[in-house]
């Protein structure tokens, strides 16, 4: 009697690849920059002077500061972790930049950018040596890079007069255009080269989506997560030190804005907390998304009381474009 042979089908794995392509979904950066035409459009009827010389101004110069820390923090986020650090890193730096001027001149400068890679570099060794999750880690060290900048200034300081000079590398302009936007734009191509185009960015990405895969591949996972938070050190120093030129003067409670605002940059440009996915130009559109809601409802006349709630349904929003759950098995 001849078998009957049963016609093979497709494996289950064939059958759960195909339904996860089925399933994929719009690149989020796609949303991101939908979102924030719409809100250009909308604000623009809400308010003619909206798109105004002086008003674009304003938000470019306060995009530019939340770019700069936001493209540290994307680093972070990459890995798979968070750095709650940033903002104590920003007031501690803008206190020392206002006293080193006083007494080391220039060489200020090049100092707070070594106080932001050695904060990097501390939160990224605790994570790696202590096994301390970068949620705790950098909360904790956060709190005491703001105690110190309290015990360096425990007010406001301004710069003296006599150093008013040097602070033209971010106020000063050249070609016809302000530092401040020059600065930010080779900051961005610093991130964007270093991420896309060089083998630590790479193993960046590679840990952040698969850390046990990546680690089989042979990639240095501590020494990964170690450059990751030394970027996230330095955008913050860098961003302190435009902050505080920008307003003459350094404020140990200056950071504190900008822990939140950071991560927010990053999740609304479509960068996912997961890890792995997202970059330099997502972390650029979320800039510039919360840039131009924080003018626009100002402008258009949005009550105080309703501009967070907008806010954070729009992070809420975001998050739930980007968020990996294949990465969690249960959301706690």
């Amino acid at each position: 009697m001849a078998e009957i042979k049963e016609e093979e089908g497709p494996s289950i794995t064939e059958k759960r690849i195909t339904t996860h392509r089925k399933r994929e979904r719009i690149p989020a950066i796609y949303f991101a920059i939908t979102l924030l035409v719409v809100m250009v459009v909308l604000f623009t009827i809400g308010n003619r002077n909206f798109l105004s010389a002086y008003n674009v101004n304003t938000i470019t110069s306060y995009s530019a500061i939340l770019l700069v820390v936001g493209l540290g923090q994307m680093s972070t986020i990459l890995i798979g972790g968070i750095d709650l650090s940033v903002g104590g890193l920003m007031s501690f730096v803008s206190v020392v930049l206002v006293i080193a001027l006083k007494t080391i001149g220039a060489w200020a400068f090049p100092l707070c950018l070594s106080v932001g890679l050695m904060a990097g570099y501390i939160n990224g060794t605790i994570l790696t040596r202590i096994k301390i999750p970068s949620f705790i880690a950098t909360l904790g060290t956060g709190g005491i890079l703001t105690s110190l900048a309290l015990l360096v200034s425990p007010l406001p300081v301004v710069v003296p007069a006599s150093s008013y000079g040097l602070l033209d590398i971010v106020n000063g302009t050249l070609i016809g255009m302000p530092n401040l936007l020059l600065l930010t734009l080779v900051i961005f191509i610093f991130f964007y080269v270093i991420l896309g185009f060089t083998t630590a960015g790479r193993n960046i990405y590679y840990t952040g989506s698969n850390i046990k895969m990546s680690w089989m591949s042979g990639i240095d996972i501590r020494r990964t997560r170690n450059f990751a938070f030394m970027l996230s050190g330095l955008g913050a120093a860098i961003a302190a030190m435009m902050q505080t030129c920008s307003q003459f003067g350094g404020d140990p409670t200056m950071g504190k804005v900008y822990i939140l605002q950071s991560i927010a940059a990053v999740v609304v440009g479509g960068t996912a907390l997961t890890g792995g996915t997202g970059g330099a130009v997502n972390t650029l559109i979320g800039a510039l998304i919360l840039g131009v809601m924080e003018n626009g409802m100002n402008v258009v006349g949005v009550d105080a009381y309703f501009q967070q709630s907008i806010l954070g349904i729009v992070i809420i929003v975001s998050v739930a474009l980007t968020f990996d759950r294949s990465k969690t098995a249960m959301i706690k």
